[in-house]
């Protein structure tokens, strides 16, 4: 098989793990996987090596019976043929002094069941002594050794394979086994239960011993809470994917083909241990990999579709290159990641004892692969995991929020700049919502005319996951119930079929109106009346605000927004109109189109200024007094200004614009915040040039602005 990538990223490029994961996508896309090798520098705590985890933690087994992975669903038919016969599997004879018998009973091997069977309960510490017993055992089975040398250093390094016998043993042993080979291994521990290797929040000692790592991008407790993934905008309470899982390993233990829920990137680190085998289908081979299953294994799919994600069984990579699917793997060693990108089957196995950690995430470039998941899981008839609409729109909301920062405030961090990048008419976001809402606009068009339409509540979805009871589709933005029973909801278009009532007797629950999400629609292509209003009117943010005595703006405005991080953690937003799908928008678009014509006419007058080298004190933007300071030409040309825009909206009444007043900034101190005032000194609109601004047939001749 060829090899995947390797990447070896610089300490100024691992900085930041997504801005770094989409500059290699690129190449990495073409493979499925690839192998990132942190910086030397890079040395994060192994917790998990702590003795209180180590020897006291413990965690239930999985049993795996390796030989004949690719015929064990053909002996499950062929055992429910005759009576659901159920076989007994036998184990390698293990010894070892502590922690396990000599020999443990082999279980029942119900072929029956795709679920595997518990095995024995093991700590770290005696799990490793039984993997490297086990190991020693098996590729050293041909010779005895007895006495003082057998647990030598020397020893252990002689009879210790290389990565090439493991992987012809693993091969073989599966391809044509000619013995019952059974391992065990702790698959997808959740973290919060065992234990990260990773310090997180959740421990103040780890914090403070390890604030470098504990605040990492690279960490796997942070990375589906980051600013730019979109698993941030889910919650904890309704998904399990946020979680990363520990994956305790050794010889021979396996993962069978499989594609990350919702086609989701996984990024996967090796805390300690041997060697990891990943192979790998690419993401643009995944239709013609399924098609090859069903061909191979159509029982399989026909009887379990739900399991197309998930298969159970091994197919070889010679079986998948006979269909001309190509098949890539990398090795995986200690301190290292592995990046599975969206809709790659992937599978591997363990050359011995290891620890790995893993985790799902959700970058912007990731919406397209969802969506085709959501579509795909619809028509199987399968659960979500997450929900898409849930992370469409707030990052829907989101983005506006930045736009409306970097076009209106000039606050142009990597955060906000990022979410910019994704929208504008070919942006992947805005394209993406747009899709969506089209979508919801036709079936609200044809199905919606004739039963009560409600409010639906905020917390609809916030702490348990709505789903439609008949094909299990998202309903974040809009569900059909029934006075029958108020927890009980399905999709629009199976509104009919979920309970048994008269359609007389059934709602509609809408969490915005068509024209509020064709607003966010406007918004994310680039007007910029749209993201005024959508972001004055739904995340209550201000342009300016009149200064109170004390010299400070009040909360909640430019000084004090409301950003997506502080919103995960007060998990709600700090205004009053969040969460309103009703009554959004009290200002016409023509007065809005205005009042940001008359910002812009004042920009361009500034530069003016700036180009006639007229001095501009530093803090005029943020004291009253400091207007003085400003020459009289500053003045005409601000006069100027207004009266040109007076012009444009042909108001025949003519206005004193000599008289202004500065915007006052927040006392917050942030000079981020306030350099764009301070650059451009702003002047804030009169009330008298407000209301000039706000004729709506003049404003309606005023091109609106897209950025």
């Amino acid at each position: 098989m060829e090899e995947a990538p390797v990447f070896h990223p610089t300490e100024e490029e691992f900085e930041d793990s997504v801005e770094y994961i989409a500059s290699i996508r690129p190449k990495a896309e073409a493979y499925g996987i690839c192998r990132i090798v942190p910086p030397l520098s890079w040395q994060p705590p192994c917790l998990i090596k702590e003795k209180n985890i180590w020897e006291d933690s413990t965690f239930v087994t999985h049993i795996q019976r390796i030989d004949g992975l690719q015929n064990q669903y053909s002996q499950s038919k062929i055992a429910r043929l005759h009576g659901n016969v159920k076989g007994k599997r036998r184990s390698l004879r293990i010894s070892s002094k502590n922690g396990y018998s000599d020999e443990y009973t082999p279980i029942p091997y119900d072929v029956e069941s795709f679920e595997p069977d518990h095995g024995p309960e093991f700590t770290l510490e005696t799990f490793k002594r039984y993997a490297d017993d086990f190991k020693c055992q098996y590729f050293c089975s041909g010779t005895k050794v007895t006495g003082p040398d057998k647990n030598s250093t020397a020893f252990q390094e002689q009879v210790e394979p290389s990565v090439e016998d493991i992987k012809g043993e693993y091969i073989r042993i599966v391809e044509n086994p000619t013995e019952e080979i059974e391992v065990l291994c702790g698959a997808n521990l959740d973290a919060r239960i065992f234990c990260s290797g990773f310090p997180g929040a959740s421990n103040s000692v780890e914090i403070s011993g390890h604030p470098k790592y504990s605040k990492s991008s690279w960490n796997l407790n942070n990375i589906p809470k980051l600013p730019a993934s979109l698993l941030s905008f889910e919650s904890l309470e309704t998904s399990h994917i946020l979680l990363p899982q520990l994956c305790v390993g050794m010889c021979f233990s396996s993962r069978h083909w499989k594609a990350e829920e919702h086609h989701l990137y996984l990024l996967c680190y090796m805390h300690l241990g041997a060697p990891k085998i990943w192979s790998c289908v690419p993401g643009s081979y995944n239709i013609k990999f399924e098609a090859a299953m069903k061909k191979h294994f159509p029982d399989l799919l026909v009887e379990q579709p739900e399991l197309g994600h998930m298969l159970v069984t091994e197919a070889s990579a010679s079986r998948l290159k006979s269909e001309g699917i190509p098949v890539y793997h990398c090795i995986q060693y200690p301190r290292e990641f592995v990046l599975v990108l969206p809709g790659a089957y992937h599978t591997g196995f363990d050359c011995g004892f290891n620890c790995a950690e893993m985790v799902n995430f959700a970058p912007l470039d990731w919406l397209p692969f969802g969506k085709n998941a959501v579509e795909l899981y619809r028509e199987q008839g399968r659960k979500t995991s997450i929900s898409h609409d849930k992370l469409l729109l707030g990052a829907a909301r989101e983005a506006v929020r930045a736009r409306w920062e970097v076009a209106l405030r000039g606050n142009n961090t990597l955060d906000n700049l990022r979410w910019k990048d994704a929208c504008g008419v070919d942006g992947v976001l805005a394209k993406s919502f747009k899709s969506r809402i089209k979508c919801e606009g036709i079936t609200r068009k044809y199905l919606c005319k004739s039963l009560e339409k409600r409010k639906m509540s905020k917390d609809f979805d916030a702490t348990s996951k709505r789903q439609c009871t008949v094909c299990f589709s998202d309903l974040h933005f809009s569900a059909a119930g029934c006075q029958c029973n108020p927890n009980k909801f399905s999709c629009l278009n199976h509104a009919k079929q979920f309970c048994s009532c008269s359609w007389s007797e059934k709602f509609f629950l809408f969490r915005y109106e068509m024209n509020e999400l064709e607003l966010i629609v406007e918004a994310l292509e680039g007007k910029l009346s749209a993201v005024y209003r959508w972001a004055k009117e739904d995340l209550g943010l201000s342009l300016y605000s009149p200064a109170s005595k004390s010299g400070t703006r009040k909360s909640g405005l430019v000084g004090g927004l409301p950003s997506h991080a502080e919103e995960s953690k007060q998990k709600q937003h700090k205004s009053k109109d969040v969460g309103k799908p009703v009554g959004i928008g009290t200002n016409s678009t023509s007065s809005i189109k205005a009042e940001i014509k008359a910002r812009l006419l004042q920009y361009k007058m500034i530069n003016e200024l700036k180009a006639k080298d007229i001095p501009v004190e530093s803090k005029y933007a943020a004291t009253r007094s400091s207007i003085n300071s400003i020459s009289e030409s500053a003045i005409e040309i601000e006069r100027k200004a207004h009266m040109l825009q007076s012009t444009m909206l042909n108001k025949p009444k003519e206005k004193d614009y000599t008289k202004v007043s500065t915007v006052v900034s927040s006392a917050r101190g942030d000079e981020d915040a306030t350099s764009f005032l301070q650059t451009r000194v702003i002047f804030e609109v009169s009330s008298e040039s407000t209301s000039l601004s706000s004729s709506s047939e003049s404003a309606d001749e005023i091109s609106d602005p897209v950025f």
